[in-house]
């Protein structure tokens, strides 16, 4: 635990209350209510790596009066490209060891602790795609006040849960910044220490500003990232009401009627030339499926043997698991549907449970 009655730990505190007040100014009730549940839904697993998204949607219920189910919870942790339990339990890894570093570095006060701090805050995550987490920052935040909550200075920890990527990157600057000021230079009694301390400000204020200019160019970034995003959710909405029963399912359809027309090819069964115009209906609107980046996500008429984790992303009909390490022979009754990597799902698997007689 820091000791927050030493004076520096209090100007530390008060330091990054100012540092959050500024940001928080400039949002509004619009730009931070997306990220209000997501960043609560991330600092229960930083609490706690090992919950399961069930557990986390009970807890959550339990702490803010919410409605939330399983579902919702994969739904925000693939949005946020954090489903896979390996890699969110890299990033957390990684958050637990910043912020360790952090503290420590806060009550030594020695240069070799910070620099520790700052060679693990500069260690970049990859996601399976082999794409920088650009939530990275984001989750060191949250950790932050989840290890050592003395640091809050009243709202902060609950302030920060409005702020997205950027405004957390630049918070995370912030508070490099102000350890780096206490850190970096020996503090003692001899005359040199007010020119100093002088020193350290104007480097403290030098690079505060500069953050400000690449804390708007980020916005900006962000902004436009928010476009292109906003461009995509329409094309996944687009194919999502496509496969709904409301139209019967109808990107399942074209595959099973793509690979029933291919079945019958290879048997040389010749199809009548009425019907031939629907066929390349068929084949080209399995193409532009194909060219829209929408893949199916299992093999339709498979059977699979899987666990319960692994069903719960699914709809299954069948007995319910017993246990987490039953195994269940399963049919894929519908692929389900993902839009260009697996974190953006369109739809899901059905799936069946296979009884043997």
């Amino acid at each position: 635990m820091i000791n927050i009655a030493d004076p520096i730990i209090k100007r530390i505190i008060e330091n990054l209350h100012k540092a959050i007040e500024r940001k928080s100014k400039n949002l509004s009730a619009a730009a931070y209510a997306e990220y209000i549940l997501d960043n609560r839904i991330i600092k229960l697993f930083c609490a706690d790596r090992a919950l399961t998204p069930r557990q986390c949607a009970d807890e959550m219920n339990a702490k803010y009066k919410m409605n939330l189910d399983n579902e919702e919870v994969i739904r925000l942790l693939k949005a946020n490209r954090l489903s896979y339990q390996v890699k969110r339990g890299e990033l957390i890894d990684w958050a637990e060891e910043i912020i360790a570093a952090f503290g420590k570095a806060l009550e030594s006060r020695k240069q070799k602790d910070f620099d520790e701090f700052i060679t693990l805050r500069n260690k970049i995550i990859y996601t399976r795609d082999d794409e920088r987490y650009k939530i990275q920052e984001r989750i060191a935040c949250l950790m932050l006040y989840v290890k050592f909550p003395e640091l809050d200075s009243g709202n902060d920890a609950e302030t920060i849960e409005k702020f997205g990527n950027v405004y957390m990157k630049h918070f995370l600057g912030d508070a490099s910044d102000f350890l780096r000021n206490i850190c970096s230079k020996s503090k003692n009694n001899s005359k040199g220490d007010k020119k100093d301390s002088q020193q350290d400000k104007i480097e403290l204020l030098e690079n505060m500003l500069n953050r400000s200019d690449m804390l708007l160019k980020d916005l900006q970034d962000e902004f436009d990232t928010r476009i292109k995003q906003s461009h995509q959710d329409d094309l996944i909405e687009f194919f999502s009401r496509l496969n709904s029963e409301k139209y019967g399912c109808i990107l399942d359809e074209v595959l099973n009627a793509r690979n029933g027309v291919r079945q019958l090819r290879k048997k040389n069964i010749q199809l009548p030339p009425e019907i031939g115009g629907l066929f390349i209906l068929i084949e080209r609107f399995a193409q532009f499926i194909r060219d829209s980046e929408i893949n199916p996500i299992m093999k339709p008429g498979s059977v699979q043997k899987m666990r319960l984790d692994e069903v719960e992303s699914c709809d299954y009909e069948g007995s319910p698991f017993l246990n987490t390490t039953e195994v269940k022979e399963v049919k894929v009754l519908s692929p389900g549907w993902f839009y260009k990597n697996k974190d953006v799902q369109i739809s899901r698997p059905r799936l069946k449970e296979v009884v043997s007689d």
